[in-house]
């Protein structure tokens, strides 16, 4: 009785030309194809939310970069990846950017802060030129976000006005006329009116001490916007290879197919004769 073995060597010796010339095929058909695609290029711009010296590395000798959470509560609150690269699929984003070309965002997995925009299309500068693009569309509306609101300057200053309003009404209904540049009253007003004057140059002086410190600090946040906490922007460089088709890659595919189905296609062929 003949051993499967064995069996199966001559199916093979019988059959050699369609095991061999399957392989051959499709490696062939797969070579044409590759040729007649175009190549897809790929290329990477980096956001950096804010720099900071957590020992991150990045790659090629760039510097680590992290966010610093200095003033938490001027910072979004739902702070994580997924907040910012929604932010940067917003319309608004997409309409700057204007990409002429397919945008894809991810965060890095190694870095909460760091968020990468990969363009893929046909022309290398292309897709360079559309990554840093959609990252300084990315940047300005970052910075639209981390921009100080000015309500608290806004509301002390009403305050401030408010308590000036009130000593000018008061001088006006006792008779003499508010200096602000001197505020000091007549000496016949009767004590009682002096010490509601008195009461009086002290809210305004209170109120002028809060508007000034939240007018320093609304500066202060207005520099940090544009400076510490303005996203870092590693732009993308002209790729200079295709990502898309790989010839090597396709034709090792192609020809462990092939290889299959010539196998396949030989014992077919020998228990269709048997």
């Amino acid at each position: 009785m003949e051993s499967p073995l064995r069996f199966y060597l001559d199916v093979l010796i019988r059959r050699w030309y369609i095991v061999v010339a399957m392989p051959l095929l499709a490696t062939i058909a797969a070579a044409l194809v590759t040729f007649a695609l175009k190549p897809t290029y790929e290329a990477t711009a980096t956001l950096a939310l804010a720099p900071s010296t957590v020992a991150v590395s990045l790659s090629n000798l760039l510097p680590p970069y992290y966010l610093m959470v200095d003033e938490p509560r001027h910072l979004p609150t739902a702070y994580t990846p997924t907040y910012y690269i929604a932010l940067l699929h917003g319309a608004d984003v997409v309409r700057a950017a204007n990409p002429q070309a397919a945008i894809s965002i991810t965060a890095d997995g190694s870095d909460r802060a760091l968020i990468r925009i990969t363009a893929r299309g046909n022309d290398p500068q292309r897709v360079a030129d559309a990554a840093n693009a959609y990252a300084r569309a990315g940047i300005a509306r970052i910075q639209q976000l981390l921009q100080p609101s000015g309500e608290d300057v806004t509301a002390a200053r009403k305050r401030l006005d408010d308590a000036e309003n009130a000593l000018i009404a008061f001088a006006r209904e006792n008779g003499f006329v508010y200096d602000p540049a001197e505020p000091q009253a007549p000496p016949n007003l009767p004590r009682a009116k002096t010490l509601e004057f008195q009461h009086l140059l002290r809210a305004r002086d209170v109120a002028e001490s809060v508007y000034l410190d939240f007018a320093r600090e609304y500066e202060k946040r207005l520099i940090l916007t544009t400076t510490a906490y303005r996203p870092t922007l590693i732009e993308a460089t002209v790729p200079t290879a295709p990502i898309a088709p790989r010839l090597a890659s396709n034709l090792i595919i192609a020809a462990a197919f092939g290889l299959i189905i010539g196998l396949l296609g030989a014992f077919t062929l020998e228990l269709l004769r048997r």
